[in-house]
């Protein structure tokens, strides 16, 4: 049974295809949390599907704000530079039943950006991807 989400957004131009996500630590540091009986948090924020980006991204807030242990560090490029950046194990889901609970991804600086995550090719492998410009629509099966 596959799993799809779809948007409609009137500025898809402008702004790209925009979904919200719901963003956890990993699945296996839930599990710790529940055993030592801590409260497991969680926060909605909105993600843009990046077709140019290799890896999934999150902003530092949202790194902050679940109190996320980095992983490691690692070198990210971009148009302008490069620079080292935090890698962090988190949980995405997309709706109820679309979920990664394992995915490793780096922290970046998305504050002048109205999102708090990049899906990257890493996510994307996993379905097809659709950009309906005329329409202004997208969407993603799993």
């Amino acid at each position: 049974m596959s799993s799809i989400i779809s948007a409609t957004s009137p500025y898809l131009l402008e702004n790209g295809p925009i979904y919200p996500v719901i963003i956890t630590p990993s699945f296996p540091t839930i599990e710790i949390l529940w055993l030592e009986r801590k409260d497991v948090l969680h926060i909605k924020v909105q993600a843009l599907f990046d077709t140019g980006a290799q890896t999934t991204a999150i902003s530092e807030k949202v790194s902050h704000s679940l109190k996320l242990v980095p992983r490691g560090t690692t070198k990210v490029y971009t148009s302008q530079s490069s620079k080292i950046v935090n890698k962090y194990d988190i949980a995405l889901e997309f709706d109820s039943d679309m979920y990664i609970n394992t995915l490793r991804v780096f922290g970046a600086d998305l504050q002048d950006h109205s999102i708090d995550c990049l899906i990257g090719r890493d996510v994307l492998q996993f379905g097809v991807f659709t950009y309906d410009g005329l329409n202004k629509r997208f969407k993603l099966t799993f």
